[in-house]
């Protein structure tokens, strides 16, 4: 879903998420953890990263008002983490 909303959605927020995502860095899965850790109840913990990335999902068009800018943000963001995926796998092998 992160990948569908980065390359047709145009959005570099869930783009950097899908790039963390297959580096294999989890950012919703640490914010609910810090977020637990600081004692937040469970129902919180699940609802305050979705809307947290919404909310900054929403607030693109404001900070990069171009589309085109954003979309070849989005993608490069994409390209560059499936390209660093693939090089971290071939240097690991």
């Amino acid at each position: 879903m992160w990948l569908w909303r980065g390359l047709l959605g145009h959005s570099v927020t869930f783009a950097t998420l899908f790039a963390f995502l297959i580096l294999g860095i989890s950012i919703p899965g640490s914010f609910q953890h810090l977020l637990g850790s600081l004692g937040v109840h469970w129902l919180y913990v699940l609802i305050i990263p979705s809307v947290a990335f919404g909310w900054l999902a929403s607030r693109e068009p404001r900070w990069l008002p171009d589309e085109i800018v954003r979309r070849r943000i989005a993608r490069g963001i994409l390209l560059a983490a499936v390209v660093a995926a693939i090089l971290i796998r071939w240097l690991r092998s």
